[in-house]
């Protein structure tokens, strides 16, 4: 009862916590909203301060710039271009007037005299110029280097009043000032600029400031209705205001910051008060609830004693609760609740243990009865055999005449499997259309024996709805001890005698030792190969192809090797027939052609003008996102599709004409060729031949190997080469082994070669250098010349 009552008093104090969290979250939300439209306030107002302090301050340089203008003796001296009287002038008015820069131009805007920053007169000139001509009197900003002025300008006058030239002065724009305005108006400020994200901080009270992002962000507010913006800078949140120094230099800009968390300071105390209430809420909401937990306790005290006795499988007692009220009710459902239990545990443990449809013991029954036989038999050293018995035929009949007809006929043929045996043995349904026989104390014999009674029955034909329906069944054997020792050991080797029955269009067939050891080799090629292709294992092989005019290596097959850990070198045929067996073939695919593309991409680097072809499966053909891939493919290595050949066999394109063809069509679209593999050995139309997008034949290896000697294979491949010219095809021969066989293909026009006569497969890194040796080798074209002389 201590979790009930722990579980009240949580809910007491959640509540509570709630309720607090949320008055002072409010409180909060309403302090920042507050706090923050108080910023925005002052920043407006304080920018609007900052704003007439900079006017006031050009109307006083202005005003002290035009007694130094009147003076006689700085006209003469500017008149008289004497460089030494102006700069003394210039630094009298500078001491005068807190000013940081201070330069006189004459007429022609050259400079006569400059003091202060001034010493880089040649980069500043053009801005001055840009400020001071054409104007009596104006203020501006003037960036140079890495500095900015706050500069003002005022013409100076001949006594007829013609302008002689100009007297500029101006304040800096750095962290001094800014530092100052900033003790003086209580936010931080900066000098920037630039616009978007060059923004560039000239003058800043905050140290080592960084406006990253905030440039891009400024340019969508307007200064002059006091919009502001929230920025993050080094780790402290600010709203930052941003005004236009001066009119028309919109680039020149000073920032105003004003820290969140130092205008809510003041907050800090309220805060702490609320959380103050807040927890003596708690430990009074906490003691209430303990008060009220005593008195709901103890009556489902008794009612979790009640529960138990339940649990235990005694419902002969009934819940005593005296209360009245809601817990009297619930004891009601408990007395209620003991007598439907029973029945329901009845019923389920029934469902658990047999099938519904069929009322045969279900797998988890089966597997436990033959453990009970496998344990008697090791303690009476007597054998016991296992029938798993498949309703082959039983598929298409339930997708045929629906599933009501489907389900008559499993019950049909479980009431023949369970007459045939023995009532001492044991008639299962597995799953779907299989049904398990253990046959305690018996051999092999009878085994074979009632496997034959079984078929025969079950050959008889089943009458459902007036209909006889056969059923062709294979039975799959497993014997204790032979071969296996445990339940599921036995079920599983029965059950792979019943796919070899099935692959071998066997009635029966009886497990065969090693048949298992296969079978953990091919799970374990499958589960490695995904790693292997994911950690790049696999080795690219390439077997060149040469062109029978000119006796150039004018491509290659690629090819997959592994090397597997364990196993060793595999046969291609193995881990390339399991991964298509188990669809992991695309994982294949892919890698293949990722690694061809790329060596084809390094031979085009190296100025050799070969392409590259992958052999592609059914499956292959059937995933309409193959183009894609290969496109993108040949995109990131920068290859024209034309260097890349796609291989097919002609029993892949069986399994859906259609959709291969349309996948066959999107690659020649790309320009990618095609080419028919292996030709004449398997499944062979010319009527699909003819609405297949193919570029190329290949004339499998078992009909060149003996030419010309051959006479059969001479025909069978000369009418092939002209069956592919006649529909513009051009013909590849594999398996050539002898330069008779070379010769004769050149002879007769095929147009490509490739085979152990011109190299055997070797490592994608011993490719070019063969291509190398092999051109230089001027036999191999003679041979292809003197046989087309022929």
């Amino acid at each position: 009862m201590r979790s009930l009552r722990l579980k009240i008093l949580a809910l007491a104090a959640l509540l509570v916590v709630l309720t607090q969290a949320g008055t002072i979250g409010a409180l909060l939300f309403t302090a920042s909203h507050e706090v923050e439209q108080r910023i925005r306030t002052d920043l407006a107002t304080s920018g609007d301060v900052l704003d007439r302090a900079m006017k006031l301050h050009s109307e006083r340089l202005r005003e002290a710039m035009g007694i130094l203008a009147g003076d006689p003796q700085f006209m003469r001296a500017s008149a008289a271009a004497d460089r030494p009287a102006l700069a003394r002038a210039l630094a009298r008015s500078m001491a005068q007037s807190d000013t940081d820069l201070a330069v006189v131009l004459d007429a022609g805007g050259r400079v006569l005299a400059g003091t202060g920053s001034a010493q880089s007169l040649p980069d500043v000139l053009p801005g001055l110029l840009r400020i001071a001509a054409g104007q009596e009197a104006a203020r501006g900003v003037l960036e140079t280097g890495n500095a900015a002025y706050h500069v003002t300008t005022v013409a100076l006058h001949e006594p007829g009043g013609q302008a002689v030239g100009w007297l500029v002065t101006g304040v800096a724009l750095n962290d001094t000032r800014a530092r100052r305005i900033a003790a003086f108006g209580g936010q931080d400020i900066a000098f920037v600029t630039g616009s978007g994200d060059s923004l560039r901080v000239v003058g800043s009270s905050l140290q080592d400031i960084d406006l990253a992002g905030i440039g891009g962000r400024l340019a969508d507010i307007d200064d002059t209705t006091g919009a502001t913006l929230e920025a993050r800078i080094r780790g402290t949140d600010y709203i930052v205001a941003h005004k236009v120094l001066v009119p028309g230099y919109p680039d020149a800009q000073v920032l105003l910051f004003q820290s969140v968390e130092q205008a809510m300071a003041p907050y800090r105390l309220l805060r702490w008060s609320a959380l103050g209430v807040g927890l003596f809420a708690l430990l009074v909401a906490l003691a209430g609830g303990a008060i009220v937990t005593r008195a709901i306790t103890h009556p489902v005290r008794n009612l979790a004693a009640a529960a138990a006795r339940i649990r235990g499988g005694d419902y002969s007692r009934p819940v005593e609760v005296a209360a009245r009220d809601e817990l009297g009710m619930l004891a009601g459902a408990f007395n209620t609740m003991q007598g439907g239990i029973a029945e329901r545990e009845a019923r389920i443990t029934y469902q658990a243990q047999y099938d519904t449809l069929t009322g045969l013991p279900n797998r988890l029954l089966a597997l436990e009865r033959l453990e009970e036989a496998v344990t008697r038999a090791q303690a009476a050293s007597t054998p016991v055999s296992l029938l798993v018995v498949e309703l082959g035929s039983f598929a298409d009949i339930a997708a045929a005449l629906g599933h009501e007809i489907g389900d008559a006929l499993l019950s049909q043929a479980a009431e023949r499997l369970r007459a045939s045996a023995d009532a001492r043995h044991t008639v299962a349904r597995l799953e779907g259309d299989e049904f398990l026989i253990i046959l305690d104390g018996l051999g092999l014999d009878a085994a074979r024996e009632l496997a034959e009674d079984l078929l025969r029955l079950l050959g008889v034909g089943l009458s459902v709805r007036d209909v006889n329906i056969s059923l062709d069944a294979v039975v799959g054997i497993a014997l204790y001890p032979e071969h296996g020792r445990d339940a599921n050991q036995l079920l599983l080797r029965a059950s792979v005698a019943r796919n070899d029955a099935r692959n071998a269009h066997e009635p029966v067939h009886v497990y065969q030792d090693g048949r298992e050891e296969r079978r953990v080799r091919q799970l374990a090629i499958l589960g490695d190969l995904r790693r292997a292709v994911r950690h790049d294992e696999l080795k690219l092989y390439l077997q060149p192809k040469v062109s029978l005019a000119d006796g150039r290596v004018c491509g290659a097959e690629a090819l997959v090797r592994w090397d597997h850990p364990s196993f060793g070198w595999l046969p291609p045929g193995e881990f390339i027939g399991i991964a298509e067996q188990f669809g992991n073939i695309s994982l294949v695919t892919h890698w293949a052609l990722t690694a061809a593309v790329r060596e084809c991409r390094l031979w085009v680097e190296d100025g050799l003008d070969i392409s590259v072809s992958v052999n592609l499966s059914g499956r292959d053909l059937l995933d309409q996102h193959l183009p894609v891939f290969i496109l993108q493919l040949l995109r990131d290595h920068d290859l024209a599709p034309r260097y890349l050949t796609v291989e097919i066999t002609e029993e892949a394109l069986v399994r859906d004409f259609a959709r291969a063809t349309l996948v066959l069509e999107c690659l020649r679209d790309l320009g990618v060729r095609v080419s028919i593999d292996d030709f004449g050995t398997k499944y062979s139309s010319l009527a699909q031949l003819k609405r297949l997008p193919v570029d190329e034949l290949k004339i499998d290896r078992t009909f060149v190997m003996e030419l010309p000697q051959d006479r059969d294979d001479a025909a069978i491949v000369r009418s092939t080469l002209d069956l592919a010219h006649s529909l513009s095809l051009e013909v590849v021969a594999e398996g050539v082994e002898s330069p008779a066989a070379l010769q004769w293909l050149a002879a007769h026009g095929c147009e490509r070669a490739q085979g152990f006569h011109i190299s055997r497969p070797m490592p994608a890194e011993a490719f070019g250098n063969w291509v190398r040796r092999y051109g230089s080798n001027a036999e191999h074209a003679g041979h292809i010349a003197r046989a087309e002389a022929v």
